[in-house]
C-alpha cells in the first residue's frame, strides 16, 4: 500500500475554480480508479488556501494508472519543469498544478 500526503497552496483568486476541480477529481477518482483505497482533500481551518490531499493506493501500478487517467482528463504535465521525471510536477497535469502557488508530495510506507 502507498500513502501520500500532497500539500497545496491555492493561488489567490483561484479558490472557486480549484474547489470545482477538487470536487470533480475526487468523484472521478473514487468512481474510476479501482486501486484507490482513500482519496480526500482537507482544507486548513485557519488558512483556507492551504489544502492537503490524503491518498492511499493499493500499489504503485494503481497510482500510475490514476496519474495516466488524470493526464487524459486534464492534459499533459509540464515537460519544462526543472525536476526529475519522477517528481510530481513532471507527472501531474500542468492544468491541475496551475491552480497552486506551492505543492509538495510525500510518500509514506506502512510500518510493521
Amino acid at each position: 500500500m502507498l500513502t501520500i500526503f500532497f500539500y497545496m497552496e491555492v493561488k489567490a483568486g483561484r479558490e472557486s475554480a480549484c474547489a470545482a476541480l477538487i470536487k470533480e477529481a475526487t468523484a472521478s477518482t473514487r468512481a474510476e480508479d479501482s486501486g484507490c483505497l482513500h482519496y480526500a482533500f482537507y482544507r486548513r481551518s485557519d488558512s483556507p488556501r492551504e489544502l492537503i490531499l490524503f491518498e492511499q493506493w493499493r500499489d504503485a501500478e494503481a497510482l500510475a494508472a490514476h496519474i495516466a487517467r488524470l493526464q487524459k482528463v486534464y492534459g499533459p504535465p509540464d515537460e519544462t519543469e526543472p525536476h526529475p521525471p519522477t517528481h510530481h510536477r513532471r507527472r501531474l497535469p500542468k492544468a491541475f498544478l496551475a491552480h497552486f502557488d506551492k505543492t509538495e508530495a510525500v510518500r509514506y510506507e506502512t510500518l510493521g
